[in-house]
């Protein structure tokens, strides 16, 4: 497994288990189950994206306090998808095989999403900015720059 897989693998686990907390902490405070599920997921998918940003994709920094707001942004949409997903896949199989089982796939399913999403499009690479194409003592600005090349003859 990649790092990276073990880094994703860590900060959903830990945003589930913050997720649970939650619900459980607001659920015996008298709240509505579903609401404080919701709730608790709302807070999970933020710690989630502070999380990805830091750990997950950290060689991947946002260059731009615009690009963070995009990308939390996006995030918050592929969590509503995933979340989607989740609930589909665990509406398919869960009278089959069980709420834990049912609820492990609807995870594993939305997880899958989730990944593909932030590593193809949220997080994604970019890509290095060209260079001029001259090496580096033709270019303006640079400290060999200021000095002119005496070719030999």
């Amino acid at each position: 497994m990649k790092k990276r897989h073990i880094l994703f693998v860590s900060v959903g686990t830990a945003c589930f288990l913050t997720q649970y907390v939650a619900l459980t902490a607001m659920a015996a405070a008298g709240l509505n189950r579903p609401l404080a599920n919701a709730l608790g997921f709302v807070l999970s998918a933020q710690l989630n994206f502070v999380l990805s940003s830091l750990l997950t994709w950290r060689d991947r920094r946002a260059r731009s306090t615009q690009t963070l707001w995009i990308r939390l942004a996006s995030y918050n949409c592929t969590a509503l998808i995933s979340l989607a997903v989740n609930t589909a896949a665990f509406s398919l199989v869960y009278q089959q095989v069980g709420n834990l089982a049912g609820a492990a796939v609807g995870v594993i399913c939305g997880m899958c999403v989730t990944y593909l999403v932030c590593d193809l499009f949220i997080f994604r690479e970019r890509p290095k900015r060209a260079s001029s194409g001259l090496p580096s003592f033709y270019r303006h600005g640079s400290p060999a720059g200021r000095h002119r090349m005496v070719s030999p003859e």
